[in-house]
């Protein structure tokens, strides 16, 4: 089950990588919704310090669901990163978050080395939810298309608390 801070999390999260990584729906946002004189007041809005040193090569963040392991809770995270002058394809990392009483930290950043060596681009992913007997383990579908091809190739990817992964073409 998740917390009410996971799931605040998962929303903020959602919400903050909506914006930060599409400028046209914040802009958007922001266009008077009618015909009426813009307002000239600027807004009192600070942006957050976290925000602001983003990445620009950070493509995609998504928070895939929630972990739980000797007594301790959190969520799953995702980055996707695109790296200047690498024609490779994309750079794929999960990461463990826990969260405290009062702050979250992460515990653990998995670079999951093969997705860079297929030569592809993500084009979608997509986690299971865990199951009752192994809670802490996140499951992801990923869906890849291969540089020189047109259609997508979908791979499995495993992931468990202090435990090697699994990667590897879905076997389903």
């Amino acid at each position: 089950m998740k917390s009410c801070f996971a799931r605040r999390l998962w929303q903020g999260a959602a919400m903050a990588a909506m914006l930060v990584l599409n400028p046209a729906i914040s802009a958007a946002q922001q266009a008077p919704a009618s015909d009426a004189p813009a307002q000239e007041t600027a807004p009192d809005v600070t942006v957050p310090a976290e925000v602001i040193s983003l990445s620009p090569y950070i493509s995609d963040v998504q928070v895939l669901g929630p972990w739980t392991d000797s007594g301790k809770s959190g969520i799953w995270r995702t980055a996707l990163l695109v790296s200047a002058g690498q024609p490779n394809g994309n750079r794929f990392f999960v990461q463990q978050v826990e969260e405290g009483p009062s702050d979250l930290t992460v515990l653990q950043t998995t670079e999951i080395t093969e997705i860079a060596q297929l030569n592809g681009a993500i084009v979608g992913y997509r986690a299971d939810e865990p199951t009752p007997d192994a809670p802490s383990t996140l499951s992801i579908f990923l869906d890849i298309v291969p540089l020189d091809a047109e259609i997508a190739e979908t791979f499995e990817l495993f992931i468990s608390p202090d435990a090697a992964y699994r990667f590897g073409p879905a076997s389903n």
